[in-house]
């Protein structure tokens, strides 16, 4: 099989934001209400999209800080060098109420009246330790203020800073955004690293939000990503009609970015269709479909993961997908293997592997997909996914990472109750609207729309209304439609 790729439309993209890695964009469904909004999270501009009233892909702004205020507090002014870092609109969640949508703001300062945040980083001074090749000696991780010179890339000239994900309910009428409210306020680290963003709405309201471990690249999580109280490395269940209300029901995720709710054919969820691992009891939600998310990985393995939301939300046991070291055994994860301490602030190594695990290994979850870099192939990130029984046929799941442009894909579904390993992942050719192959897939669309051999374009893939499969290319502004096709 294949994938054709169709162009829909396009968000305007500033001539200096098309650069390589000067942009920072995504795309959010709000699939009940038949429409998209895409992101400008670097320049703070949020686009609606609705298929339904829309004329040659055209989307319209309903949001621009500088034209529009930011709420009451927030300081979204600040210039951070690193783009992909710079999450000044870092999310748009669907309401389950009428007429509005979520907002996260990535703000400095805290909300008008709020003196701390609803979840916050580890306590100050918890975690020392050492980063970069020069082993240089930080007091805490979490806040380490100016990167060490030989922090690479970053270091000597590139500060951190602690951040806060803001939650704001506002009303949406006739693509015009009023009345701001915020509800939850998660304190993060602004650093070039690892601030999640994955969300999912769930049916009664309640939003699943993860975090991110808020850690600099190069490390292996530590703790807090497997510590309970900790909010670093979670997934965490938020309720948007109480101020700071949350749980966590996931642990042991390293920066998902993207998350779905999936459910199957005839209406059925993982636990109700394959029963519960290790005897969990039931939570009376088997009807409310199956998390999937992407977990963008270190060195060793990028991740597709998949559970029961009613596995998930009986939080009697909390749900592990083993990213962050264990203090019961002193292990680190990542897929369904080991990793080592690793050093932060060092690229391309780290943290190396340093055995594999135990398939299935009792007390975690382990990925549906898995994949990693090869001599042919410098996967760096999986960046979304896709399920579509609209656009899909004989492939199951299909996705995508930062680098390449390459599309892969898989023919098996996940199995909860007899998992042997991840299933087997493809590269899958890719052809545009006219059927010319695209050798380097979507890197070739970049260089179609901007010429001089331009390539990386950090593509996001989603859903349309209607369930076709979709690709947002981050770099350029232009969505596609993906549709698979016999070869």
């Amino acid at each position: 099989v294949g994938i054709k790729v169709t162009k829909v439309g396009s968000v305007p993209v500033k001539d200096e934001n098309t650069h390589p890695f000067s942009y920072n964009m995504n795309v959010a469904e709000d699939l009940e209400n038949n429409r998209l909004f895409f992101l400008d999270q670097k320049e703070a501009i949020i686009y609606a999209y609705s298929p339904l009233n829309a004329e040659s892909g055209n989307v319209e702004k309903i949001w621009e800080l500088g034209i529009d205020s930011a709420p009451d507090g927030l300081d979204l002014s600040y210039e951070f060098p690193f783009s992909a870092g710079t999450w000044r609109v870092h999310q748009v969640i669907p309401s389950k109420e009428e007429d509005e949508i979520i907002v996260v703001f990535g703000s400095l300062t805290l909300p008008t009246g709020w003196t701390k945040p609803s979840a916050s980083l580890p306590a100050p001074g918890a975690y020392p330790g050492y980063v970069s090749v020069g082993k240089d000696f930080v007091e805490d991780y979490y806040r380490i203020g100016n990167l060490p010179a030989d922090v690479e890339i970053y270091g000597g000239w590139v500060r951190s800073y602690s951040m806060y994900d803001v939650f704001y309910k506002f009303n949406l009428k006739n693509n015009v955004l009023s009345y701001p409210r915020p509800f939850f306020a998660l304190e993060n680290q602004m650093i070039p690293g690892h601030q999640g963003g994955g969300t999912a709405t769930l049916k009664d309201g309640t939003i699943l939000y993860s975090v991110g471990d808020c850690l600099l690249f190069g490390h292996d999580g530590h703790y807090a990503p497997q510590d309970d109280l900790e909010s670093c490395g979670k997934i965490l269940r938020i309720d948007p009609t109480e101020l700071d209300s949350y749980e966590v029901v996931a642990k042991g995720v390293r920066n998902s970015q993207h998350m779905k709710i999936h459910i199957e054919d005839g209406g059925e969820s993982l636990s109700k269709k394959k029963g519960k691992r290790g005897g969990k009891k039931k939570s009376g939600k088997a009807d409310w479909g199956n998390l999937v998310f992407a977990d963008i990985g270190g060195v060793t393995a990028e991740e597709v993961n998949a559970v029961s939301v009613a596995d998930l939300l009986d939080t009697e046991h909390i749900e592990n997908f083993g990213w962050g070291r264990n203090t019961r055994d002193g292990k680190a994860r990542e897929g369904t293997f080991y990793i080592s301490t690793g050093i932060g602030g060092k690229l391309g190594d780290q943290p190396p592997y340093q055995g594999d695990a135990p398939v299935p290994e009792p007390g975690y979850i382990q990925p549906w997909i898995q994949f990693g870099r090869s001599e042919n192939d410098f996967f760096y990130g999986i960046a979304s996914f896709c399920l579509s029984e609209t656009s899909l046929d004989e492939l199951k799941i299909i996705w995508t990472e930062f680098n390449t442009g390459l599309i892969l894909g898989s023919f098996d579904d996940y199995n909860l109750e007899d998992y042997t390993g991840p299933a087997n992942g493809y590269k899958i050719k890719l052809y545009d609207e006219d059927m010319m192959y695209l050798e380097n897939g979507l890197n070739d669309l970049v260089d179609k729309e901007l010429g001089g051999g331009a390539s990386r374009g950090d593509p996001r893939m989603f859903n349309y209304p209607d369930g076709t499969a979709g690709v947002f290319i981050e770099r350029t502004g232009v969505f596609y439609r993906l549709e698979e096709i016999s070869l």
